[in-house]
């Protein structure tokens, strides 16, 4: 459990507040608008789809304001119904992307469990994989295919955990094997955290790996008085028949654009403390 001051508390209480309020609001929105895909004779999967598209770009923007995190990105974000893929530094990675441009995540199965998160992402049209069934993979493919033919963009973590933003490791490409067997293009981005000078590393309050307890780790990240946060998105997607080397290749572009999180609160201290 992080020590915390009189300050920090009160930052813990108010952001809790306004998270738990906007993701309620955002979610009773959104299971309204899908609702209404009922009444369509024609198209509701596709309405739906864009409602919930609508409703996770509003609760990443939402949750960037409330959480105070500053969001660069630097290339053009991927056409919508691509198949894209990124570095995983923890939970904080689904408000951050859903800010830039909504996508439908693939997370494992476990998040599904978790009270009202759980709810909160089934709402937004998560696909729950378990990685340790390879018929559920076999599931989980079609329901990317599905998700991309309504429009949607699919992000998926194929390092398949956190880590604490060293490096990135080595992609497992069982969720690659459609894109390769059609040779459809597989874009990537990368994200990196820092935080401003004196405060505590981001490597330890925003990334959240190992064996991290997710109630403390989530208290000292809210207790952080600002992150910042970078998206970069590739130039060039990636294509190849075989998965095995385009996750070789993918990792390989991600590699040259990402920037480790570093050990210590460190960055630009003029663009830290601009209004």
């Amino acid at each position: 459990m992080p020590r915390l001051g009189p300050v920090e508390w009160l930052r813990v209480v108010c952001r809790v507040s306004l998270v738990a309020v906007w993701t309620s609001a955002v979610v009773a929105l959104v299971l309204l608008g899908t609702l209404t895909a009922r009444l369509l004779p024609q198209g509701g999967a596709a309405w739906k789809a864009r409602v919930q598209r609508w409703g996770l770009q509003r609760w990443g923007r939402g949750m960037m304001r409330a959480c105070s995190v500053r969001v660069a990105c630097e290339g053009e974000p991927p056409p919508q119904g691509s198949l894209v893929v990124s570095n995983h530094l923890g939970y904080l990675d689904i408000p951050v992307l859903s800010s830039v441009v909504p996508m439908v995540f693939v997370a494992k199965a476990g998040l599904r469990r978790w009270p009202f998160w759980g709810f909160a992402a089934t709402a937004g049209g998560t696909i729950f994989v378990n990685r340790s069934t390879k018929r559920d993979v076999l599931r989980v493919r079609r329901e990317m295919g599905d998700a991309q033919a309504r429009g949607s963009s699919v992000i998926v973590f194929p390092e398949a955990t956190s880590t604490a933003g060293e490096t990135i490791l080595p992609l497992k490409p069982a969720l690659l094997a459609d894109a390769a067997a059609r040779g459809a293009p597989v874009y990537w981005l990368t994200v990196s955290y820092r935080t401003p000078p004196g405060s505590p590393a981001a490597r330890d309050r925003v990334c959240w790996w190992g064996d991290m307890g997710f109630v403390p780790h989530a208290l000292g990240l809210f207790a952080l008085r600002r992150i910042h946060c970078t998206v970069r998105f590739g130039g060039d997607p990636v294509r190849s028949a075989d998965r095995k080397a385009m996750a070789v290749e993918l990792r390989r572009a991600m590699l040259r654009r990402f920037e480790p999180v570093v050990s210590r609160g460190a960055g630009r201290e003029a663009a830290d403390e601009a209004p």
